[in-house]
This record gives C-alpha cells, sequence and structure tokens, in this order.
C-alpha cells in the first residue's frame, strides 16, 4: 500500500531536501577550511626525524664504583680489634671504628655526632681569695642627729 502524498506534503518534504542539501554543504566547507589550518601549523613544524629515547648505560656494580677518590688509610678497629681502612688518617685521641662496628653503634645511638664528640672545656676562672678575718674590735654605734626643729612664725 501506497502512501498518496498531498501537494502540501511534497512542498515540504522537497524544503527539507534543499536544507539538508544546504547543511552538508556547510560542513564540508567548514572541514575544509580546518584541513587548510591543519596544513599550515603542520608546515610550521621543523622537520627531523624521530629519535629514539636515550637510555642511561647500566651502572656499575657499588664494588666497582668508588664514591671519592680520597686516599684510605689503615687503622684497627676499637670494637672488633680488626684492621680496617678508613678515608682519614687517624690521629689516636680517638677511637676508630670499621664499617659494621660503626654502622652498628650509630644504630645503638652510642654514637655522639660531631659537635658531641668533645666537650668543650671552659676554663674555669681562679677562685677568689679568702676573706681576712678583721680584728674583733667592737664598732662604735653611729651617733644620733637631732631632730630639726620647726621654726614658728610670728603673726604681725
Amino acid at each position: 500500500m501506497k502512501k498518496r502524498t498531498t501537494g502540501k506534503n511534497r512542498s515540504t518534504a522537497a524544503a527539507v531536501d534543499q536544507d539538508i542539501v544546504g547543511l552538508i554543504t556547510t560542513l564540508v566547507q567548514r572541514l575544509t577550511a580546518l584541513e587548510a589550518k591543519v596544513d599550515t601549523l603542520l608546515g610550521r613544524i621543523p622537520q627531523r626525524p624521530l629519535e629514539a629515547p636515550r637510555q642511561n648505560p647500566m651502572p656499575a656494580p657499588a664494588t666497582l664504583q668508588r664514591r671519592d677518590p680520597r686516599p684510605l688509610y689503615k687503622a684497627v678497629c676499637a670494637d672488633c680489634h680488626k684492621e680496617c681502612e678508613v678515608p682519614f688518617r687517624p690521629a689516636g685521641d680517638r677511637p676508630v671504628y670499621c664499617q659494621p662496628c660503626f654502622a652498628i653503634r650509630k644504630n645503638n645511638g652510642t654514637f655522639k655526632p660531631r659537635g658531641e664528640a668533645r666537650p668543650k672545656e671552659r676554663p674555669v676562672p681562679p677562685a677568689p681569695p679568702p676573706e681576712k678575718p678583721k680584728a674583733s674590735v667592737p664598732a662604735k654605734p653611729a651617733p644620733k642627729k637631732k631632730p630639726v626643729a620647726k621654726k614658728k612664725k610670728k603673726k604681725a
């Protein structure tokens, strides 16, 4: 069964077709404008070949890599009495510990930071000389002063 279209419906269908055609043409115009803008933006980018991200080489094991180039000096550990190497010249007035003993002391809290390692000695001021006892002479009391009398004014 076919539906009959009247003359009124034919004109509205033609108007709808023209509107759709108009929308498609404006859409095509906008897409071409956007494509032109994208082409200009891509033309501004310098043409360089893409580089692969750089990878750091494998670090050397800690046993082969030294932190600092300071020379090591031989010393005897104050705790375990084994011979060890330290990065400073031992003076002899302070105990020297090997790495394991030093770590144990540091973790147990028996290690004192540098500021507390040696308490600063302050010079003790000399004691004042003892006072000499005075001769046992009885002290005389101070003389008493007389009160000042007020003068009376005479009435004239």
